[in-house]
């Protein structure tokens, strides 16, 4: 073959196959010709490989983020490679080194994408995929291994919990006993103390309990008996229970219902906790004379109970607190009663394994309102 019939093809080559940008430039800057590669990438409708353009001008094509970029410039270095961000049809720049050679008349543009750049930039993504993947597997191990340091944990809190709770029941029992039947033949300094004993112990059983829930709740074992609940005869009820400790701070529940409220499917025993969590809450931060106001109601397909107190309120830095665990809140309680720190995010556990919905609502100065809403059909599809 000889040297014109080499250099014709590879000229065929490059204006047809190669993926190069050429083009064809005026002197001042519009386009007049460009290979088949240029037209697709650039999206011109071309009808050859050659074919004339519309007049449009080279700077258009470029995305200069600098506003420093000029064909005078460029064409003062011919051989210094230009590194230009190109529009494309497709949207996204794309960036190639190009190259100006002044012909007279007419400019050629020839623009590259650097191989050994495209290479590097392979190796650096393997690379950094192999280390994400060495990150993605150490962590899914720590993942692991903190997954049993929970459950360990958990048990062990248990365990602890459990032993713990017949002697401290057994404490409270003796001084509920002594304080009754040896009241007259002790002096009043003695009675104090059995009474300081008795609180002391009725607070940790109650820890005692509620560490056990956690540590039940966190295992994944929050076993839920639904069965068709009366809401409304239920809240009465504890409310009535309630209302015996509310008297001795001069506090008063009222409670009102929506007529016409199917039943709930809900575990009572559960929804008899929450229901007593929140009313021992709400009184535990309501000033004497005050009122605690419970009501029931239907919102779409949600039985939704909400217990507002008169108290002082919770400060915006407490209110992301509220449902974590031993959380220590700014707010104090009006008759010096303690708190265990867990009641709540029980009961927010309790209520989201209804696959139920619970808010707060409160402004210092203007009392709490605490809501939770119960599907009034089964989360798994079955009727009330």
């Amino acid at each position: 073959m000889d040297a014109p019939r080499i250099a014709d093809a590879i000229a065929r080559y490059v204006l047809d196959e190669a993926a190069l940008i050429l083009l064809v430039l005026d002197r001042a800057g519009s386009l007049l010709r460009a290979n088949a590669y240029a037209c697709r990438l650039i999206g011109f409708n071309a009808g050859g490989s050659h074919a004339a353009l519309l007049p449009e001008c080279f700077a258009d094509l470029v995305v200069d983020f600098t506003q420093g970029v000029t064909l005078s410039g460029m064409l003062e270095q011919p051989e210094k490679p230009h590194l230009l961000n190109i529009r494309t049809a497709g949207g996204l720049p794309q960036t190639f080194y190009f190259r100006f050679l002044d012909l007279g008349p007419e400019i050629l543009a020839v623009g590259e994408v650097n191989s050994l750049e495209i290479e590097t930039l392979r190796r650096n993504l393997i690379l950094a995929n192999h280390e994400l993947s060495n990150l993605s597997r150490e962590l899914q191990k720590t993942n692991a291994e903190l997954v049993r340091s929970n459950d360990l944990k958990n048990q062990f809190l248990g365990m602890a919990a459990h032993d713990l709770r017949n002697p401290i029941g057994v404490i409270l029992s003796y001084s509920e006993f002594l304080s009754e039947e040896a009241a007259d033949v002790l002096n009043e300094e003695h009675l104090q103390f059995l009474q300081t004993i008795r609180r002391s112990s009725e607070f940790m059983l109650r820890l005692l309990n509620d560490l056990l829930d956690v540590a039940r709740i966190e295992s994944g074992r929050l076993d839920l008996e639904r069965e068709p609940v009366d809401l409304a005869a239920l809240i009465r009820e504890n409310v009535l229970l309630n209302q015996v400790l509310a008297d001795k701070k001069g506090i008063r529940i009222a409670f009102r219902a929506e007529d016409g409220l199917p039943p709930v499917p809900a575990d009572r025993q559960k929804i008899e906790q929450v229901l007593n969590n929140l009313l021992s809450n709400a009184m535990k931060f309501s000033p004497a004379g005050t009122s605690v106001d419970v009501t029931l109601a239907r919102n779409d397909g949600d039985a939704v109970v909400s217990i507002r107190d008169e108290g002082p309120g919770i400060p915006e830095s407490d209110r992301q607190k509220l449902f974590q665990p031993f959380a220590r809140m700014s707010v104090k309680s009006t008759g010096g009663e303690k708190s265990t720190g867990l009641g709540l995010a029980i009961v927010r556990k309790i209520v989201q394994g209804h696959a139920g919905r619970i808010r707060v609502d409160s402004e210092p100065g203007r009392g709490t309102t605490v809501s939770f809403s119960l599907p009034l059909t089964d989360p798994s599809g079955g009727a009330p």
